[in-house]
This record gives structure tokens, sequence and C-alpha cells, in this order.
């Protein structure tokens, strides 16, 4: 494996509303002396490429529900947050605690369906991007159209896994690359075939790339990822990372299926 690098793109402005996202990018890169190569990752935060998508809910235009104000007394939030919570996820969810909602939507289970008001503006919650993958692919053509290089992408998002604390990268899109590394039949250091594992390679490189990118005030919404060994793919290969694995054949969903 050649070295990796990860490298840290602060955004020469706050993106805002209706933002040309990859004029920024271009921006970004020129006043940080950076050039994009072949067969880079660029790591795109996801927040970012759904505020230039203007997808954002205001308090004002939400109503909570019953459901949403109980709800949000027992997550410690503003109604209004808790509305949009159960907007995003249609509803579905496991419970609550302070904090957060648990939900299950087309992103799997994650907190409060991916709603957010960190680095949002007052009385705003920021969602996910309408469509993540179309964004990832729209940003590889225009970024292959306007300097001849091939670029994987990745959409990334933060999570949290069950029963550990703090957050890990989460690839909701990619495009450009094979973003999964099936491992099974493969044989371990001890020659027994591998029957599960399939490595989450576009998970990893968004992990690795948000220690750069940071979560508070960094003002760093893009990472490159240099050296890692890229399998480009062609369209028809592309695939939805969301959809790979049903709630029935998760190990932590699955079971709660089941008991039901």
């Amino acid at each position: 494996m050649p070295q990796i690098q990860i490298i840290p793109v602060p955004s020469v402005k706050i993106i805002e509303v209706k933002d040309d996202l990859l004029s920024i990018l271009f921006d970004s890169l020129s006043e940080n002396k950076i050039h994009l190569e072949n067969d880079d990752i660029l790591v795109i935060a996801s927040k970012v490429v759904a505020v230039a998508e203007d997808n954002i809910v205001h308090y004002s235009t939400v109503t909570p529900s019953i459901e949403a104000i109980e709800l949000a007394k027992e997550a410690h939030m503003d109604p209004e947050f808790a509305q949009v919570i159960l907007d995003e996820s249609n509803g579905k969810y496991t419970g609550a605690v302070p904090g957060a909602i648990t939900t299950l939507n087309e992103y799997g289970l994650l907190a409060n369906a991916g709603a957010d008001q960190s680095n949002a503006r007052d009385k705003q919650i920021i969602l996910l991007p309408k469509n993540s993958k179309k964004s990832a692919e729209q940003i590889h053509k225009q970024i292959l159209e306007k300097i001849n290089s091939y670029v994987g992408i990745i959409i990334a998002d933060s999570r949290t896994t069950p029963l550990r604390l703090g957050t890990v990268g989460c690839a909701l899109a990619t495009f450009g690359f094979e973003s999964l590394l099936d491992e099974r039949g493969n044989n371990d250091l001890f020659g027994r075939e591998m029957h599960i594992t399939v490595r989450a390679i576009a998970d990893q490189l968004a992990t690795a790339a948000e220690i750069v990118m940071g979560e508070t005030d960094e003002r760093t919404p893009f990472a490159i990822i240099r050296g890692y060994p890229i399998k480009r793919i062609i369209e028809n290969e592309e695939i939805n990372l969301n959809t790979q694995i049903s709630a029935e054949e998760c190990m932590f969903i699955g079971p709660m299926l089941k008991k039901k």
C-alpha cells in the first residue's frame, strides 16, 4: 500500500444558500495552493452540499404535532426540531435519549434523521442533501470537464455507532470509484475462508478525512485523499451505498425486527 495523504482544503468563505459549490472549491484550492490530481478522492461535507442546495428548514414553517411535542420533551429539544426529524424519517423511530431521536430512513439507522442545527443559523435546521448520489455524480463530472482530472467523490457525514462515544465519518454517497471491497472468498493468515467481511472503504476514507475537516468552526468542508489506489468504475457499476443491506439482514436492526 503506497503512502496516503490527507490534505485539508479550508474554504475561502462560509458557504451560503445557492452558492456555486464548485466555484468555491476551486477558489479554495487556489487560495491554499493545492491542485487536484488524477485519482485523488475529494471528500465534501454533506452539510455544505445541503446548504448550497437550500435543503434547510426554518422554524417559522414548522407546526409541531402532538407526537413531536412529546418526543421533544423526551429528547430535550425544540418541538420544531422533533417535527422535522419525524418528517425526515417518515415517522420511523425507535425512541429518544437526551439530545437525539433514533430514526430509520434511506440513510439507515441514525440520530435525528441526519437533520442538524450545528453550524446552522438561528432557528434553522440543515437537512441531508436531497440526493447525495446525484450530487456526487455532478461534482465528479464537473471537475472532469473543468480540469480534465479523474477525481473520485465522497459526500461525507458524521455518525455515531452503537455503544461507542463519539462520531466517525460516513459516506452518504460516492462516485467514480469502487467504494466497497468484498473480501468474501479470500483467506485469512491461517487459510480460513472469509464469509462475511466486506470492507466499507468509503466510510473508512470519510473517517480519515474528517480528522482534518473537523466538526465545529474549522471551516474546512473539503479534503483530498491522495495515494489511495482507487479502482475506477464505469457509470453502470455505480452503487447506492445505502441499499446494499436490508434492515432484516442488519445485525443491529434485524434482531429488533424479529422481536416485534
